[in-house]
């Protein structure tokens, strides 16, 4: 994955609330799967088994995340497992079509959690982080961040 894209991701992150910072950790899983796809095409192993190793470390976080006290949680974990399986066979056999079968079943629960985050009215998980705002100025392509001054300023801890 670019560098751009991992600060991107870094950037939704700190501004992301409960429901938001699963879609991210998602669509980071499938941007990485997507690298290792391009990397196990060309035959670049090493890359492959980066990228695939980040999209386990992802979806071993949200395995770990689950709150085990709702019945639902019990059928992500079964599917969290079987993309997790299917990652270590896509890099073990070097075959993509493991990494199909994991993109599947994520594709198919971001849908479902995007609309989860469309309701979910929560403030970010992270606190004291700086606003970014960015857009296109001055230049042609050229994309320029800005950051939020006053009291969003104050990062760390408060005394």
């Amino acid at each position: 994955m670019e560098k751009e894209k991992l600060q991107e991701f870094a950037t939704r992150v700190t501004q992301a609330n409960r429901s938001e910072l699963v879609v991210v950790i998602f669509e980071a899983a499938l941007a990485s799967i997507a690298g290792g796809r391009s990397a196990l095409e060309h035959n670049e192993i090493a890359e492959a088994r980066h990228e695939v190793d980040r999209a386990k470390g992802m979806v071993d976080e949200l395995l770990h995340s689950l709150d085990l006290n709702y019945p639902i949680s019990h059928y992500l974990r079964q599917l969290y497992i079987y993309v997790y399986h299917e990652l270590c066979h896509a890099i073990a056999l070097r075959d993509t079509g493991c990494l199909d079968h994991a993109v599947n079943v994520l594709e198919r629960l971001l849908v479902s959690f995007r609309e989860v985050a469309k309701q979910d009215d929560s403030g970010p998980v992270m606190e004291n982080t700086q606003q970014i705002y960015a857009g296109l100025t001055y230049g042609r392509g050229q994309l320029n961040e800005t950051i939020a001054s006053g009291m969003e300023m104050n990062r760390g801890f408060e005394a």
